[in-house]
């Protein structure tokens, strides 16, 4: 048996999120039923992140055992042909028998895009988060910097969550402007649930002047203090990269 390792690239806007579902259309569906009609074998596809419906993907690592001897750039332009315009693979290659997409992954980065204009966008809308110009960038970079380390963001998952733990060691999270477009990356070694999309609400209330930079960090320690916002929409969001190598340890702020 052979194990593949791809590198998949998606538009989650049509998709409702990457794990299969039954009656909807996922991401790890469409890849499966593409690899069945090319392979004429069952496949069954582990993935690195469980984005949600209408997240995207520049990076999201998937990895399954195969025993055909298609070539992998064979591969890729094949499977390319027969997958939708909204999901295609960037890279394929041979990997170790004990590689697993999800469970060998020591960090994944997503990237959240604010752009800011006057008026609501159709196009920019599809990838981004449109808001009212004037945002406070150095504000929001501060609250972010407080919330570097291995902490418990329970206060910070979806309602509902079947986490049976909430602590997770968070990398980095960032603030750049770039013009008109804000960008917030959030590297960690897992997230839970909404966990990208719910820092993203809080930091944007620090962004607008609702909160002090030091409320959010207060929302994490103290969960209840404060009533926390809705997760940021999900267009915004894109899982950017997931590392398998090693990662620089986190210098705990706040």
């Amino acid at each position: 048996m052979r194990n593949l390792k791809l590198v998949v690239e998606y538009d989650g806007t049509d998709f409702h999120g990457f794990q299969r579902q039954p009656r909807s259309r996922t991401v790890q569906g469409v890849l499966e039923e593409g690899f069945c009609r090319l392979l004429a074998e069952p496949v069954r596809l582990a993935g690195a992140g469980r984005t949600d419906a209408g997240v995207h993907a520049a990076g999201q690592v998937v990895s399954f055992a195969t025993s055909r001897p298609l070539r992998v750039e064979r591969l890729v332009q094949v499977l390319n042909g027969v997958l939708p315009r909204d999901v295609k693979v960037q890279h394929c290659e041979e990997a170790d028998a004990s590689f697993h997409a999800r469970k060998s992954a020591l960090s994944r980065t997503y990237r959240y895009t604010i752009t800011e204009r006057e008026r609501p966008s159709p196009l920019a809308g599809r990838f981004a988060l449109v808001a009212a110009p004037g945002l406070d960038v150095p504000g929001m970079a501060e609250a972010a910097s407080r919330l570097v380390g291995r902490r418990d963001f329970r206060a910070f998952q979806a309602r509902g969550s079947a986490a049976q733990s909430a602590v997770r060691r968070l990398l980095r999270l960032e603030c750049v402007r770039a013009g008109s477009l804000v960008s917030i990356t959030a590297e960690a070694d897992a997230f839970v649930h909404q966990m990208v999309r719910r820092l993203v609400g809080a930091l944007l209330l620090v962004g607008r002047g609702s909160w002090e930079s030091e409320a959010v960090l207060r929302a994490l320690v103290s969960p209840g203090s404060l009533r926390l916002p809705p997760p940021a929409p999900p267009c915004g969001l894109c899982l950017m990269q997931v590392s398998y190598g090693a990662v620089a340890e986190p210098r705990l702020q706040g």
